[in-house]
């Protein structure tokens, strides 16, 4: 397996666990201030960019969640799960600005800084409602 193919596992994985609008991931340490998550290096367009792909691989994710659960073959469920991580590196490579190295990235600093998953669940319903 390839890093491209393992962050695409690990991205297809972590999605599969995280709920949109309810929170990227269990916020456990203590907040952060807006400051403090900028330091972090991720730009407004970073994160515009990591919300538009997020956006599509948990569509991508309840998809293919739905296939696995309806497969009992091992073989074909481990077929739909290459056929997921390739739709979502694609997706995420999709998006302008945005690839997954930086996309798993992100999502593992929103696991542990409580104001970037903030600003990023801000971005999320801010995207839903408009």
């Amino acid at each position: 397996m390839t890093f491209r193919n393992s962050i695409a596992s690990a991205a297809f994985g972590a999605a599969v666990l995280v709920a949109p609008f309810g929170g990227l991931v269990a916020q456990t340490a203590p907040a952060q201030s807006p400051a403090q998550s900028e330091a972090a290096g991720y730009s407004a367009a970073d994160l515009d960019a990591f919300v538009a792909a997020f956006v599509e691989v948990n569509a991508l994710r309840s998809v293919f969640t739905e296939r696995l659960q309806q497969e009992t073959d091992a073989d074909a469920q481990q077929a739909i799960v290459e056929e997921g991580n390739g739709a979502i590196i694609a997706a995420i490579d999709a998006v302008e600005g945005m690839d997954t190295e930086l996309y798993a990235a992100i999502l593992e600093q929103a696991g542990s800084d409580p104001a970037l998953n903030e600003r990023l669940n801000r971005r999320l319903q801010d995207q839903a409602e408009g």
